[in-house]
């Protein structure tokens, strides 16, 4: 099943009413009971280890401190952590799960780059899973919660880690909204290829549209205008594409290496 499969299914599945049988009443469920031992001292370490490794540069790779299309070692990235080679693998195996890594046997790691394909994916899922989150769960955040946004999307000259902090805040509360584990599982992976985006294409031009589209979106929530507050952040997400698009093809393509048109030129 594909990730876009996916989201869709959950979508369909949240918005179909739980049947119960009124005929038979629903077994006790089965526990199977069994003791759990404390994780030791050594044990406890050894995770905190790995966790910090994967933490550590998973935000090199995010933050783009490690740009896309480097080549890494495990000796390189053991000295950068200044880990041992178990938390490094742990660290590099879960960040190709999250596809900003790849692993190129005799060659070593890829950071991966950027390409039309992965912009196309990423922000066909968000098209799909904001505008419903805000459609079907944004009358669970209270109104002051949204007075308060429209105030901050209306101040001038906000500093730019601000700006952003308060754009993430803004989408991430739809989907903590819902008390989904999966909306908010597929939704930080999401996040982090976000950040990407934003910190490559250094989107200053842009901010102050998206804080507009940002303030009419939170707006019309105020109003419980529910199927307005959705196509506007259909069309705010929509708008973002195109311009982290209109930057790949036709600003800073390939300038860095960090871009690429398809991912079959990834060597």
């Amino acid at each position: 099943m594909t990730l876009l499969t996916f989201v869709v299914y959950i979508n369909i599945m949240q918005m179909v009413p739980e049947k119960r049988s009124e005929t038979f009443p629903e077994p006790e469920p089965q526990i199977l009971k069994r003791s759990v031992l404390p994780m030791s001292e050594a044990e406890q370490n050894a995770k905190s280890l790995k966790q910090l490794a994967y933490e550590t540069l998973k935000q090199k790779i995010v933050s783009c401190e490690i740009l896309p299309g480097s080549t890494l070692t495990e000796d390189m990235l053991c000295e950068m952590l200044n880990a041992s080679r178990t938390p490094v693998r742990d660290a590099v195996s879960r960040l190709e799960q999250e596809h900003l890594v790849s692993i190129k046997p005799k060659k070593g790691i890829r950071v991966n780059r950027v390409s039309m394909n992965s912009i196309k994916e990423l922000f066909e899922v968000r098209c799909l899973l904001e505008p419903a989150a805000v459609l079907k769960y944004g009358n669970r955040i209270p109104d002051e919660v949204y007075a308060r946004y429209t105030k901050q999307f209306r101040r001038e000259n906000l500093p730019t880690e601000e700006l952003y902090r308060v754009d993430d805040e803004f989408h991430q509360m739809f989907i903590t909204a819902s008390n989904n584990r999966y909306f908010q599982s597929v939704y930080a992976m999401i996040a982090d290829q976000v950040l990407r985006y934003r910190v490559l294409t250094e989107n200053r031009p842009r901010d102050e549209l998206a804080q507009d589209e940002h303030y009419e979106i939170a707006a019309s929530c105020i109003r419980g205008e529910w199927e307005t507050a959705s196509r506007l952040m259909l069309e705010h997400i929509e708008n973002a594409k195109l311009f982290i698009v209109h930057y790949v093809l036709e600003t800073n393509r390939n300038s860095r290496n960090v871009f690429l048109e398809d991912e079959d030129d990834e060597a």
